[in-house]
């Protein structure tokens, strides 16, 4: 998403809140919201400015499209453990909907365990945080709650996802934008009730999936957690 005037792009991260963020700020943004097919507009949607030609644009098109003056922005995101934020890909909504017969669309959950092959599938044909912020052309370690530079002179500031408000907060503030009257939180949730319960007996392999995958680079981004830890941090996420 672009905002001209306060030379700022946010780049939506899949699973990190970014519809969400949307709802809050796209009144400021240079975009429009437009929609298609199954999409709702609200969970489902796409993104259509004059730099912005993509929902979940990367860093790398947005300073192709953007030029020169690139170099005097702030790039926002929100990042999320990947083995957390790839198991709620997997279970997300716009992957379940299925035309009914008589027009419209229903949602087809699968309430069942992760099918790692097809698990597999998505994991490769997905970008990383990484991928999307172009994080090999970043000074040093860009970390959660921490702002970095990128080699085009923009500067990268990377939000947790685990303080979803305090980073929403942080961005208005920055740029200027009057939250007084933020919607209420609307998180675009999982097509199934549990998923850690349906994938108790993988989780193990779906971590080894996911971290021996280019996801993998995303780690860097997080303070280290042992299995416990990851485990408790997705519980806590799903049954909130």
């Amino acid at each position: 998403m672009h905002f001209a005037k306060q030379h700022s792009v946010f780049i939506h991260v899949p699973k990190t809140g970014g519809n969400f963020f949307t709802r809050c700020f796209l009144r400021f943004s240079d975009d429009a919201m437009v929609t298609s097919g199954h999409q709702d507009g609200a969970d489902r949607f796409e993104l259509s400015g004059d730099t912005t030609k993509s929902k979940h644009q990367t860093l790398a098109e947005y300073k192709d499209l953007i030029g020169p003056g690139f170099a005097d922005y702030t790039v926002y995101a929100f990042a999320r453990p990947p083995v957390e934020r790839m198991i709620s890909l997997y279970y997300s909504p716009h992957r379940w909907m299925r035309k009914k017969d008589g027009g419209g669309f229903d949602l087809d959950a699968r309430n069942e365990p992760i099918d790692l092959a097809e698990f597999k599938a998505l994991v490769s044909s997905n970008k990383s945080i990484s991928d999307l912020l172009d994080a090999g052309n970043i000074s040093g370690r860009l970390k959660v709650n921490e702002t970095a530079q990128h080699a085009s002179g923009a500067r990268v500031s990377l939000l947790d996802f685990a303080d979803l408000r305090g980073g929403l907060e942080k961005f208005g503030r920055e740029n200027g934008f009057d939250l007084t009257d933020m919607p209420a939180q609307k998180v675009n949730s999982s097509a199934v009730n549990d998923p850690m319960a349906l994938n108790a007996g993988q989780v193990d392999r779906l971590r080894q999936i996911i971290l021996e995958s280019h996801h993998g680079e995303d780690q860097q981004f997080f303070p280290r957690k042992g299995i416990k830890g990851l485990i408790d941090s997705l519980a806590r996420f799903f049954n909130r």
